[in-house]
């Protein structure tokens, strides 16, 4: 008694200025797109994930292509293919960096995996991954904590791992940018 339709994504095409990436809480290195901004389903694109090495290697993807994009499942902007006919003749096969582009550690890739992983736990950019996730709704749920204020935390020297969040004095929170007494009550609490 009733159909549902799946209507084709809408689709556009874009620039690729730049591979950049992105370090996670667990250390994978992810190859970010940054694209030329192109309106699509309602929002601006300018980024888009490349998954891995090995994707970019299937779809030779290279900076300044012509790429094509969608928005999987109306929401994550995807890589769709590249327009081959557009392709600069200056352009070169992406290689991974050697080092991680947050503390300078190498990136490895065990034989077994896809994934490149920064080898430095202490790495900036894996501490703040560890440190958002922990405070995210799906763990402690520490709603006064976000990207921006873990950001600041981490780059005061008030947090170098994930149990400083219970050393944090008022004093130390009133110092943060936009971090009023509303807010610093309701963190300690």
């Amino acid at each position: 008694w009733a159909v549902a339709f799946q209507f084709t994504p809408e689709r556009a095409e874009t620039l690729l200025e730049s591979i950049d990436i992105q370090v996670g809480r667990s250390g994978v290195a992810t190859p970010v797109a940054r694209l030329k901004p192109v309106y699509l389903s309602g929002s601006t694109i300018s980024n888009a994930t490349l998954h891995n090495v090995t994707v970019i290697r299937a779809k030779d993807t290279r900076i300044g292509d012509t790429v094509v994009i969608e928005k999987a499942g109306e929401i994550i902007p995807a890589v769709l293919h590249v327009v081959l006919a557009k392709r600069p003749a200056e352009a070169v096969p992406y290689e991974m960096p050697a080092q991680c582009p947050s503390c300078g550690g190498a990136l490895t890739r065990a034989a077994s995996e896809v994934a490149y992983r920064c080898t430095n736990y202490v790495c900036p950019a894996q501490l703040h991954g560890r440190i958002a996730f922990f405070a995210s709704k799906p763990c402690m749920d520490i709603g006064e904590i976000g990207d921006a204020i873990v950001g600041q935390l981490i780059a005061r020297g008030f947090v170098s791992r994930v149990p400083d969040l219970y050393s944090l004095t008022a004093e130390q929170l009133a110092t943060l940018d936009k971090f009023g007494a509303k807010s610093i009550a309701n963190l300690m609490a």
